[in-house]
Formats: C-alpha cells, sequence, structure tokens
C-alpha cells in the first residue's frame, strides 16, 4: 500500500481535471442563467413560486423539524467546525499549496455570498427573518458554503479512499448537500433559484479546487474528518433546534 504521502500520478490529475471541466461549465451554465433571471431578462419569480407555493401543504410538525434538523448542518457556525477538520485532512500529507488554496476558498466564499446577496438585495420568501445583508436571499449561503465544504470532503474522500467506504461517504455527503438545500426551500429562507445558484456557485469553486489540488493515493485522515462529521453534526444539528424553532416560529 502506498504511503499517505504520496501523490497522485500526473496522468491521474490530468485526467480528473478534464473530468472537472464538464460539472464546473454545467455549474457556470445554471449561474448565469439564474443571474440572467435576476436580472429580469426572463420572470424568475414564475419559476419560484411554481414551487413555493406548493411548500406550505407539505409542511407537517415532524418533517418540520426534520428539516430543521438538516438545516443546521449547512450552518455557518457549525461549517467553521467542519472546514479546520478538512483542511487538517489535507495536511497531513504536508501539501501546503492545497491547504492555502482550500483555506482562502473556505474563507472568502462566504465573504463572496455577503457581498452578492448586499448587491443584488432580493428580500427573502419570509421577511424579517435575519437582520442585516443577511435579510437578503440570492444566494443561499447555507447551499454554498454547503456545497463547497461538504463537497470538498466529498472530492478528497473519493481521491483518497477504496471501495464501498469511499462510495458511501461520497454519496452521503451529496446527498446531505441536496437536503440541506431543500431544507432552506422548506423553512421559507430561500427561493428555490437562491438554493440552486447557491448549489451552483458552490460547485464552480470546488471544481476550481478539485482542479489545482493535488491528492494523496491514500489518506486515513479523510476517515477521521468524514467520522468527526457523523459525530459532531447530529449534536450540534439537536443542540440548535430550540432555537430554529424560535426562529421559525410561522412553520408550526
Amino acid at each position: 500500500m502506498k504511503r499517505s504521502s504520496e501523490l497522485e500520478t500526473p496522468s491521474r490529475h490530468r485526467m480528473r481535471r478534464t473530468a472537472l471541466a464538464v460539472p464546473a461549465l454545467l455549474c457556470a451554465l445554471v449561474l448565469a442563467l439564474l443571474v440572467s433571471g435576476i436580472a429580469g431578462l426572463w420572470d424568475i419569480d414564475v419559476f419560484d413560486r411554481s414551487i413555493t407555493d406548493q411548500v406550505p401543504g407539505l409542511r407537517t410538525p415532524t418533517l418540520t423539524n426534520v428539516m430543521l434538523f438538516i438545516s443546521a448542518f449547512g450552518d455557518a457556525v457549525y461549517l467553521w467546525i467542519m472546514g479546520p477538520l478538512i483542511l487538517v485532512a489535507l495536511g497531513v500529507y504536508r501539501n501546503w499549496r492545497a491547504l492555502a488554496v482550500y483555506s482562502a476558498a473556505f474563507v472568502l466564499t462566504p465573504i463572496i455570498v455577503r457581498l452578492i446577496k448586499g448587491w443584488v438585495a432580493r428580500p427573502r420568501p419570509t421577511v424579517d427573518l435575519y437582520g442585516g445583508v443577511e435579510a437578503f436571499s440570492f444566494p443561499s449561503g447555507h447551499a454554498t458554503n454547503s456545497t463547497l465544504i461538504y463537497g470538498a470532503l466529498a472530492l478528497l474522500a473519493f481521491m483518497t479512499l477504496k471501495g464501498a467506504l469511499r462510495w458511501s461517504v461520497v454519496g452521503v455527503l451529496c446527498f446531505l448537500i441536496l437536503l440541506i438545500a431543500a431544507s432552506r426551500i422548506y423553512v421559507g429562507a430561500h427561493w428555490p433559484s437562491d438554493t440552486l445558484a447557491g448549489l451552483a456557485l458552490g460547485g464552480l469553486v470546488l471544481c476550481g479546487l478539485g482542479m489545482v489540488t493535488e491528492y494523496p493515493a491514500n489518506n486515513r485522515s479523510t476517515a477521521f474528518a468524514a467520522t468527526g462529521l457523523a459525530l459532531t453534526g447530529p449534536i450540534y444539528a439537536l443542540l440548535s433546534l430550540p432555537a430554529a424553532r424560535v426562529l421559525y416560529h410561522a412553520l408550526g
């Protein structure tokens, strides 16, 4: 077995860059389409309301608790816990370039999201839910940052884990990203186009990171980061649930 400090071969790196170009292009196209709707080139409100108007009929007390629990995994507070865990997993094999690039992305992406929110100034479906720049809706910070953080862990797992463990971790993380995005629509915090924009923006940044990063051939610290998520995520979500119920009291 190769040591965790050994990086992937140059040919494998080139293949990965080529493979990531396709989802990067798709993310860019989706983002461009949504931005054009925000700019008024097509009626994005019709698209959003066709979905949002169906949500109240789906709400039940049990499902609301589930969605609030899931949404907590995308909270900025918790992502600031998960981000360093992923950086530790990257840093074990002493690739300082990867650490620098990922650290910059983890710090700058939330700032970029806030700047876009303030510039677009789109009201949320539920007004007065948050204050300041967070009162604005486009794009979803939960969706953007969750895609970046959990997507980074999924990419690291795909590159460094083996067999059933690899596919289990990647599958769970991708499903979690989609659930977080859906939860933000359910709780009335975002329009569907907000979450799609967040998924696309986070995915675009993630693809860029994947293209420039060299990964180890094998790295058990990836499993450590995934285990950290499995252990701390549910605890944080449960502890934050009472405050979430107060914040989203209109859901019942």
